[in-house]
């Protein structure tokens, strides 16, 4: 990708309440450039939806890029879960699995870095994960019974969204909740009858796909 179609990553085309359209990457074809665009949800900024469309290389008014965009969301209705506790114990989690992920692949790539500093840098990452993970705990374990509940519900934007990391993140990190919850036992059935329907979706065939 060349420092023209750079420049584009990370725009943002369209937002309204509830939703935002940001350019996610650019390919390009011959003449054409295909945008990849993400939309995130504006409560737990989550991946919601995504789609794609083609323009010429050439073409540099950008005018159609944001048309398209607000098109787009305009069409979404609020989220059934919008702004519920429960979701942003979700969201704040594969946030997290997200960054240490991205830090496990930054060391990897830091081979001319003292070791010195690399323990000091891994110390500090760590410290601070931790203390993400307490606020998760504390936030989690403060929800409701009916929050606590919803977590274990499959949404069917989810399925559609499993794709993005964030939400397969969120999809399979109801384990990591679930063995976090001081009372989880008396949601055994909930979540049981969730992996039920997780393993249900995954034995589909467009999940494999």
């Amino acid at each position: 990708m060349n420092n023209k179609q750079n420049k584009f990553t990370g725009l943002c085309l369209a937002q309204n309440n509830y939703f935002a359209a940001i350019v996610c990457y650019i390919n390009k074809a011959g003449d054409n450039l295909y945008l990849h665009v993400i939309v995130k949800r504006k409560d737990t900024w989550e991946s919601y939806k995504s789609f794609s469309f083609q323009i010429l290389d050439a073409d540099i008014e950008r005018k159609q890029w944001f048309e398209q965009a607000e098109k787009f969301i305009t069409q979404l209705e609020k989220p059934e879960d919008w702004k519920r506790p429960y979701r942003f114990c979700l969201a704040r989690y594969a946030r997290q699995v997200l960054a240490d992920n991205n830090f496990r692949e930054n060391l990897t790539h830091s081979k001319e870095i003292d070791n010195e500093i690399k323990r000091i840098y891994i110390w500090h990452y760590i410290t601070g994960t931790r203390a993400q993970e307490i606020i998760l705990m504390k936030k989690l374990n403060m929800l409701s019974d009916e929050e606590k509940k919803q977590l274990f519900i499959l949404r069917d934007w989810e399925k559609e969204g499993f794709a993005h990391k964030d939400i397969n993140n969120a999809i399979y990190g109801r384990e990591y909740l679930y063995k976090r919850l001081y009372d989880r036992e008396r949601f055994k059935d909930y979540y049981e009858k969730y992996n039920i329907e997780l393993e249900r979706f995954k034995s589909k065939e467009e999940f494999k796909n």
